[in-house]
């Protein structure tokens, strides 16, 4: 069975959502929504891992056909979000660390501030390539019928 048209969603939904929260957690200065963010962030990338792993596996199927070029190309966005979104939730860490042994000692200073604008814009450049990843797979599907029974791969 394959996994990856199941998985996929979760990632995209999760990233979304931990972009938009953090977005919103800055606009309305709500800094106590930051950790929301990062739990949704840490649950997108952990789908975005399966997501890569089992798009992997099912496009070995497709290695010989006429689309393994087009394959490769989402391939390579999807590892690259994934890697992305990674880097974020690695680097971000230390703030989350912090900001709980803060506990209730008030909100992050300036250069925390600051940090969490920079984060945004790196996640909004990974959902520039969450979007990117995504189109592509849709073509895949609905032009060259990877996954459905129109495409015939590997046939003499």
């Amino acid at each position: 069975m394959p996994w990856h048209p199941i998985l996929i969603h979760f990632p995209i939904a999760l990233l979304t959502a931990a972009v938009v929260v953090d977005a919103a957690a800055l606009l309305c200065r709500r800094p106590n929504w930051q950790p929301g963010a990062y739990t949704l962030l840490l649950a997108g990338t952990v789908g975005a891992a399966a997501a890569v792993f089992t798009g992997n596996a099912d496009a070995a199927a497709y290695r010989q056909a006429d689309v393994a070029a087009a394959i490769q190309d989402h391939e390579n966005l999807g590892t690259a979000t994934f890697l992305l979104f990674l880097l974020m939730l690695l680097g971000r860490l230390p703030d989350v660390l912090r900001a709980g042994q803060r506990g209730r000692s008030g909100p992050p200073g300036p250069a925390g501030r600051r940090a969490a604008w920079l984060w945004l814009a790196a996640g909004v450049g990974g959902l520039v390539l969450l979007y990117l990843t995504s189109h592509h797979g849709g073509e895949l599907v609905y032009k060259h019928g990877v996954g459905t029974r129109n495409l015939r791969c590997c046939a003499p």
